[in-house]
């Protein structure tokens, strides 16, 4: 096999980042909300088995080392688990204890109740599962890999990421496969399409998207605020082992990837990437920062809102998920209602499904699945307000601010019948812009709060509250919802209405 090598390449870096005050990813994600709200109920990961694989560091591959190839006892940040070897004797590797400590520990993961750790040297994973008829199977509802690398031969990279989908497919495991830091994207493992790719909020990590299996489908998924992409997919995997645990026995539709992603997908959070955006209809992410930041808080909200399938008579929440069928007669619809008085501050909603797998691993398919948001009025669909039409991505996100009260539905239409897909939506309810304005004689200054930093927004005067004009027009900035301008009126003399215009 081709070289293989840990994203964090060298101990000394993974020992700097403990030694140094850093931000606890947690905190951004939303888990101490959720720890006080939830309290003794809080999700930890009990019961739900882990694997991760690492590529070797001076030899070593292991979070705790071990002279034997049998299930051990950890210790520290890994104490109360049981580390099943599956690639004999190794000492510990620094970069597989950090890892480790992000995924299960209890220093650094969401998930400290995991007690089953199954541990993997790289080589040995990618070369079983590339190499071996039928398909293995591998101990462990979620996985992670931190690592990059390849083959040496597109052919057989893209057969191995085949073969990861179809597992994935198959087995219903969860896998975290964050990128590579920096420039230049890696061949394994953030190509897959069923997997769920991490990057940092910083931005270093690559921003050229997938480069093998169809070139240019959006990458990364989720990015978290972290330092290097090695903590940040198994950031991604705890958070995926919590919500199982959540999902166990209580939502078992939702113990699906496709369910599982697209309720991540939806939690993310735009709140420190206020200048998140589309760059069409066709791009389904931001170009950077992917459906946005690693939220346990809006995931474990829209997961506790409970299954809400697709109905041409009833009315949803706003928050929900179903596992979803395709049909290519109708949409599948799912309708909700903004009453007068409340705004949707943020509206996110994503759909993922999977790819189809020849037997021989050769090739794939890939329906065409689309998510658009529409006017309604009495369960009857008007004019689209947005849509995610990607037709090469196996995902579709839409992501907005400020929508007004009224009637809405999301739609999945597709080309294909009876594909299954994951669905996920999360409406955080707001008042919508507000507006102040102060008025020295011919002097207006004006203050805006709760606006949507991409908007370019108009101010009109009138004097009869009939006519309107014009006043000025105000382009904020992309980094905040909120901005002030000042501008001369060109007489003092009379009243004046004024009002807020913009395209919502």
């Amino acid at each position: 096999m081709g070289r293989i090598c840990p994203i964090c390449l060298i101990l000394a870096v993974a020992v700097l980042l403990f030694s140094t005050a850093r931000a606890d990813w947690r905190n951004d994600a939303g888990f101490r909300q959720l720890q006080v709200e939830l309290g003794a109920s809080l999700p930890t990961g009990a019961g739900i088995s882990v694997m991760m694989s690492e590529a070797s560091q001076s030899g070593n591959f292991y979070a705790q080392g071990t002279a034997g190839s049998v299930a051990y006892a950890g210790s520290g940040v890994l104490t109360g688990k049981t580390i099943t070897p599956y690639s004999g004797p190794s000492g510990t590797s620094g970069h597989a204890a950090g890892v480790a400590n992000y995924f299960c520990g209890t220093g650094l993961s969401v998930s400290p109740g995991v007690t089953e750790l199954h541990a993997w040297l790289a080589d040995d994973f990618a070369n079983d599962l590339y190499s071996n008829n039928p398909l293995p199977t591998y101990a462990g509802s979620v996985q992670n890999h931190s690592w990059v690398g390849s083959f040496g031969s597109d052919s057989i990279d893209g057969t191995f990421l085949r073969r990861l989908d179809a597992l994935i497919n198959r087995d219903g495991v969860i896998v975290s496969t964050p990128m590579n830091n920096g420039a230049g994207m890696s061949k394994l493992l953030a190509n897959a399409y069923h997997g769920i790719s991490a990057g940092l909020r910083s931005g270093n990590h690559p921003q050229t998207h997938s480069n093998l299996d169809v070139a240019g489908r959006m990458k990364p998924d989720l990015v978290v605020n972290e330092g290097f992409t090695s903590f940040a997919g198994p950031a991604v995997a705890s958070v995926a082992t919590l919500l199982l645990d959540a999902i166990r026995p209580d939502f078992p539709d939702a113990d699906d990837p496709r369910v599982v992603k697209a309720i991540m997908l939806s939690a993310a959070s735009k709140q420190n990437l206020l200048g998140w955006k589309r760059t069409s209809t066709s791009r389904p992410y931001d170009e950077v920062f992917g459906a946005g930041e690693l939220n346990v808080l809006n995931a474990y909200h829209i997961l506790a809102a409970g299954r809400q399938q697709s109905s041409n008579s009833v009315t949803r929440p706003f928050q929900g998920w179903d596992k979803g069928s395709s049909s290519t007669s109708t949409p599948q619809r799912y309708f909700f209602t903004l009453p007068a008085t409340r705004w949707g501050a943020t509206v996110s909603a994503t759909i993922t499904w999977h790819r189809s797998i020849a037997m021989n691993y050769a090739s794939s398919t890939l329906a065409n699945l689309n998510l658009r948001l529409v006017h309604a009025t009495g369960f009857i669909t008007g004019s689209t307000v947005t849509e995610s039409i990607s037709s090469i991505d196996n995902v579709e996100h839409l992501f907005l601010r400020n929508l007004p009260p009224g009637e809405y539905a999301l739609e999945v239409s597709a080309d294909t019948d009876a594909v299954t897909y994951g669905i996920a939506w999360e409406v955080q309810l707001g008042t919508g812009p507000q507006m102040t304005l102060t008025r020295t004689g011919t002097q207006n200054m004006l203050a805006l709060s709760e606006i949507d930093p991409l908007k370019s927004y108009t101010i009109e005067s009138s004097a009869d509250l009939i006519n309107w004009q014009s006043a000025t027009t105000i382009r904020t900035a992309d980094t905040t919802p909120a901005t002030t301008a000042t501008w001369q009126e060109t007489s003092s003399l009379g009243a004046k209405f004024y009002r807020l215009s913009w395209a919502p």
